[in-house]
Protein backbone atom coordinates (compact mmCIF):
# COMPACT_ATOMS: atom_id res chain seq x y z
CA UNK A 1 0.00 0.00 0.00
CA UNK A 2 2.60 2.46 1.03
CA UNK A 3 4.47 1.88 -2.66
CA UNK A 4 1.36 2.47 -4.28
CA UNK A 5 1.07 5.91 -2.84
CA UNK A 6 4.39 6.76 -3.14
CA UNK A 7 4.01 6.25 -6.99
CA UNK A 8 0.75 8.06 -7.07
CA UNK A 9 2.23 11.13 -5.70
CA UNK A 10 5.29 11.49 -7.39
CA UNK A 11 2.69 10.90 -10.73
CA UNK A 12 0.50 13.45 -9.99
CA UNK A 13 3.37 16.52 -10.28
CA UNK A 14 5.28 15.04 -13.05
CA UNK A 15 2.04 14.64 -14.96
CA UNK A 16 1.28 18.23 -14.34
CA UNK A 17 4.70 19.69 -15.14
CA UNK A 18 4.51 17.86 -18.45
CA UNK A 19 0.61 19.31 -19.25
CA UNK A 20 1.81 22.86 -18.32
CA UNK A 21 5.06 22.59 -20.56
CA UNK A 22 2.78 21.82 -23.29
CA UNK A 23 0.40 24.26 -22.44
CA UNK A 24 3.26 26.96 -22.26
CA UNK A 25 4.88 25.51 -25.52
CA UNK A 26 0.80 25.80 -27.09
CA UNK A 27 0.93 29.40 -26.00
CA UNK A 28 4.59 30.58 -27.34
CA UNK A 29 4.33 28.73 -30.91
CA UNK A 30 0.64 30.35 -31.20
CA UNK A 31 0.45 33.89 -29.93
CA UNK A 32 3.98 34.92 -28.52
CA UNK A 33 6.18 33.91 -32.10
CA UNK A 34 3.97 35.11 -34.00
CA UNK A 35 3.72 38.90 -32.40
CA UNK A 36 7.52 38.57 -32.19
CA UNK A 37 7.82 38.21 -35.94
CA UNK A 38 5.21 40.85 -36.30
CA UNK A 39 7.31 43.19 -34.11
CA UNK A 40 10.36 42.60 -35.92
CA UNK A 41 8.92 42.81 -39.63
CA UNK A 42 7.81 46.33 -38.61
CA UNK A 43 10.91 46.94 -37.56
CA UNK A 44 12.42 46.10 -40.76
CA UNK A 45 10.16 48.60 -42.24
CA UNK A 46 11.40 51.11 -40.34
CA UNK A 47 14.84 50.10 -41.42
CA UNK A 48 14.10 50.11 -45.27
CA UNK A 49 12.03 54.15 -44.76
CA UNK A 50 15.67 55.26 -43.60
CA UNK A 51 17.58 52.87 -46.01
CA UNK A 52 15.48 53.98 -49.01
CA UNK A 53 14.19 57.47 -48.34
CA UNK A 54 16.65 58.66 -50.61
CA UNK A 55 15.36 56.94 -53.58
CA UNK A 56 11.51 57.80 -52.83
CA UNK A 57 12.56 60.77 -51.98
CA UNK A 58 13.75 61.28 -55.35
CA UNK A 59 12.06 59.37 -57.73
CA UNK A 60 13.90 58.45 -60.86
CA UNK A 61 17.09 59.60 -59.77
CA UNK A 62 18.90 56.64 -57.64
CA UNK A 63 19.03 54.15 -61.70
CA UNK A 64 16.54 51.33 -62.55
CA UNK A 65 18.45 48.84 -60.54
CA UNK A 66 18.16 50.80 -56.88
CA UNK A 67 14.43 51.64 -57.79
CA UNK A 68 13.72 47.97 -58.76
CA UNK A 69 15.50 47.07 -55.17
CA UNK A 70 14.00 49.05 -53.23
CA UNK A 71 10.45 48.75 -55.05
CA UNK A 72 10.69 44.86 -54.05
CA UNK A 73 11.67 45.44 -50.27
CA UNK A 74 9.15 47.46 -49.96
CA UNK A 75 6.22 45.53 -51.60
CA UNK A 76 7.93 42.53 -49.68
CA UNK A 77 7.36 44.06 -46.52
CA UNK A 78 3.88 45.51 -47.36
CA UNK A 79 3.19 41.62 -47.80
CA UNK A 80 5.15 40.36 -44.84
CA UNK A 81 2.81 42.45 -42.50
CA UNK A 82 -0.40 41.20 -44.09
CA UNK A 83 0.68 37.89 -43.98
CA UNK A 84 1.80 38.06 -40.48
CA UNK A 85 -1.03 39.76 -39.21
CA UNK A 86 -3.56 36.99 -40.50
CA UNK A 87 -1.22 34.62 -38.52
CA UNK A 88 -1.52 36.74 -34.84
CA UNK A 89 -5.28 34.78 -33.40
CA UNK A 90 -7.77 37.18 -31.99
CA UNK A 91 -5.67 40.18 -33.43
CA UNK A 92 -7.48 43.00 -31.82
CA UNK A 93 -7.72 41.58 -28.42
CA UNK A 94 -3.61 40.55 -28.70
CA UNK A 95 -2.96 44.19 -29.98
CA UNK A 96 -4.51 45.25 -27.27
CA UNK A 97 -2.38 42.82 -24.74
CA UNK A 98 1.01 43.34 -26.93
CA UNK A 99 0.97 47.22 -27.86
CA UNK A 100 0.36 46.06 -31.77
CA UNK A 101 -0.76 48.66 -33.93
CA UNK A 102 -4.11 48.22 -34.46
CA UNK A 103 -5.71 46.25 -37.83
CA UNK A 104 -6.85 49.78 -39.84
CA UNK A 105 -3.54 50.94 -38.46
CA UNK A 106 -2.10 47.81 -40.28
CA UNK A 107 -4.08 48.21 -43.34
CA UNK A 108 -3.47 51.71 -44.15
CA UNK A 109 0.72 51.15 -43.72
CA UNK A 110 -0.02 48.04 -46.04
CA UNK A 111 -1.59 50.20 -48.65
CA UNK A 112 1.02 53.85 -48.03
CA UNK A 113 4.06 50.67 -48.54
CA UNK A 114 2.61 49.32 -52.13
CA UNK A 115 1.76 53.14 -52.59
CA UNK A 116 5.51 53.88 -51.88
CA UNK A 117 6.73 51.02 -54.15
CA UNK A 118 5.27 52.05 -57.03
CA UNK A 119 6.41 55.64 -56.63
CA UNK A 120 10.02 54.99 -56.53
CA UNK A 121 10.68 55.04 -60.55
CA UNK A 122 10.63 58.35 -62.77
CA UNK A 123 7.25 59.77 -63.23
CA UNK A 124 5.70 62.51 -65.17
CA UNK A 125 3.49 63.81 -62.01
CA UNK A 126 5.54 65.07 -59.08
CA UNK A 127 5.22 62.08 -56.38
CA UNK A 128 8.12 63.30 -53.63
CA UNK A 129 5.49 64.82 -51.41
CA UNK A 130 3.21 62.26 -52.14
CA UNK A 131 6.17 59.98 -51.32
CA UNK A 132 7.17 61.85 -48.28
CA UNK A 133 3.64 61.77 -47.32
CA UNK A 134 3.15 58.03 -47.59
CA UNK A 135 6.54 57.46 -45.81
CA UNK A 136 5.01 59.46 -42.61
CA UNK A 137 1.32 57.42 -42.72
CA UNK A 138 3.40 54.07 -42.79
CA UNK A 139 5.39 55.99 -39.52
CA UNK A 140 2.32 56.93 -37.95
CA UNK A 141 0.68 53.76 -38.51
CA UNK A 142 3.18 51.25 -37.06
CA UNK A 143 4.15 53.91 -34.23
CA UNK A 144 7.94 53.85 -35.58
CA UNK A 145 9.55 56.97 -34.38
CA UNK A 146 12.37 58.06 -36.60
CA UNK A 147 14.91 61.39 -35.52
CA UNK A 148 14.06 64.32 -37.20
CA UNK A 149 17.64 66.32 -38.66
Amino acid sequence: MLGGKCRNDSVLPIFSGVVIFVLGQFLLKLLVEPVQEFKKTIADVALALIQYSNVYANPGVAGNEVEKRSSEELRRLSSRLNAQMYLIPCYRITANIFGLPSRDKVVDAISNLIGLSNGVFESTSNLVLVNVKRSDKIRDALGIFVLEQ
